[in-house]
């Protein structure tokens, strides 16, 4: 992958150089004012006594001009260079590891700090790929176990010979069972999501075909709960990741179900504005406040004082990367007690 944030050139101005072009300004002024005097002299009467006075304004004024003209250039040549600087760390606070800076040969001191740099970004992505892989693996292993365990008490529960106890102690590690299981599959669908680097599988198809599969998909949650689902879909095609996009409404979706109330509505639309496609879902379910607001994209955030300990604190994580490799973005209403909406905003 390419850097578009590389440092290509002798971006950093030495003080040789300032010195330099401080003298080359004195010389071009004292040049220009012995010009301009020579020309005032040659063609304008000035009288005596005004004389040095003008000759002195000439000298001023000429060195004034070359000097902010050349400060002007100078100054803004170094913060150009200082702003990719910045874009480069910036980007390396997002957590974009790939970025790297040339180094600037005509300046020991900026190229030792451009090294410690690169080394440092280095040493920080070799973490974060250890990091991931650790979490592959360790998820995918402890899935297999804890398949087991359910799979096995699913079994006992089947039994006649239980108590009502024993059978309630078996429901209880069944439930958990589940819990732990989805919680290591989204931790490892997230894991190949963050070393994913675009989305590879794109193809154009019908958007409202696939919300309503999803929403179809989700029947038996909806009528459990007895949640109606108001639809305004437009017939639109996109040109995207077909996979992905659906886990993106599959998350959604299951969110407003679970934090709707009973017997409340889901409002699902789609709509062009400008240049994108914009995918609506709104409930009027419990809400979040501000602070929860904040942090809902966060890895396994959960505002518990709300929503009593539901979900994985996964699920919009997920979303947000995938929108990530998409190109596209998501955002967020919601105000407590009163519901909440996202809304996620596509290329056409």
């Amino acid at each position: 992958m390419k850097n578009k944030h590389k440092i290509t050139d002798k971006s950093i101005i030495s003080p040789w150089v300032l010195t330099i072009c401080v003298l080359v300004v004195w010389v071009l002024g004292i040049a220009l004012g012995n010009v301009i005097n020579a020309v005032t002299t040659k063609y304008i009467q000035i009288p005596e006594g005004g004389k040095n006075f003008w000759i002195i304004v000439i000298y001023v004024v000429t060195s004034a001009l070359l000097g902010v003209g050349l400060a002007f250039l100078i100054t803004k040549v170094t913060i150009g260079k200082i702003s990719e600087i910045n874009e480069s760390i910036n980007k390396l606070a997002e957590g974009d590891f790939t970025v790297r800076m040339a180094p600037i040969t005509k300046n020991p001191h900026v190229n030792s700090a451009i090294t410690n740099f690169n080394e440092m970004v280095k040493q920080l992505n070799s973490v974060a790929v250890l990091k991931n892989d650790f979490v592959s693996s360790f998820t995918h292993e402890f899935k297999t176990p804890i398949s087991s365990i359910k799979g096995y008490a699913e079994l006992l529960e089947c039994s006649d010979n239980l108590t009502k106890e024993q059978k309630e102690y078996l429901r209880i590690i069944i439930e958990e069972s589940k819990g732990l299981s989805a919680l290591s599959e989204n931790t490892l669908k997230l894991a190949r999501l963050d070393n994913q680097v675009e989305a590879t599988q794109k193809e154009t198809f019908s958007l409202d075909g696939q919300i309503e599969d999803c929403i179809l998909s989700l029947d038996g949650q909806l009528k459990e709960r007895g949640i109606e689902i108001d639809l305004k879909l437009k017939p639109l095609k996109i040109k995207s990741d077909p996979y992905l996009l659906r886990e993106v409404w599959i998350n959604l979706l299951s969110n407003a179900i679970k934090y709707s109330k009973k017997g409340g509505k889901i409002f699902v639309k789609t709509y062009r504005e400008k240049d994108k496609i914009v995918v609506s879902i709104k409930d009027n379910g419990i809400g979040m406040d501000n602070e929860t607001k904040k942090h809902i994209f966060e890895k396994f955030y959960q505002a518990d004082k709300y929503y009593g300990g539901k979900g994985l604190g996964l699920g919009l994580s997920i979303v947000k990367r995938i929108l990530e490799l998409v190109k596209g973005r998501i955002e967020c209403e919601s105000e407590l007690g009163l519901g909440t909406e996202f809304k996620v905003y596509l290329d056409k």
